[in-house]
C-alpha cells in the first residue's frame, strides 16, 4: 500500500510542471482564443520587444501557440 501511495505522489510531482505551464499560458491568453499576442504576453508580465516576439513566433502568424509561448518563456 505504501508503494502505491508513493507512486501516486511521485506522479503528482512529475505532472506539476506541465500544469504550471498550462496555467501560465492560460493566464496570458486574456481572450481565451488559444493564442497569445505580444500585447497579451506583455500584459502578463513579459517584456518582449518586437524582435523577440517575432523570433518566438516560429510559424509567423502574429501570435504564439502554447508551445511557442512555453519555449519563449522557458516553461
Amino acid at each position: 500500500m505504501k508503494k502505491i501511495i508513493l507512486a501516486f505522489a511521485l506522479a503528482g510531482f512529475a505532472a506539476a510542471p506541465a500544469l504550471a505551464q498550462a496555467a501560465a499560458f492560460s493566464a496570458a491568453d486574456a481572450n481565451a482564443d488559444g493564442m497569445v499576442t505580444m500585447e497579451e504576453g506583455n500584459a502578463a508580465g513579459n517584456s518582449w520587444t518586437e524582435e523577440q516576439f517575432k523570433a518566438a513566433d516560429t510559424d509567423g502568424n502574429g501570435s504564439l501557440s502554447e508551445a511557442e509561448y512555453n519555449a519563449a518563456t522557458g516553461q
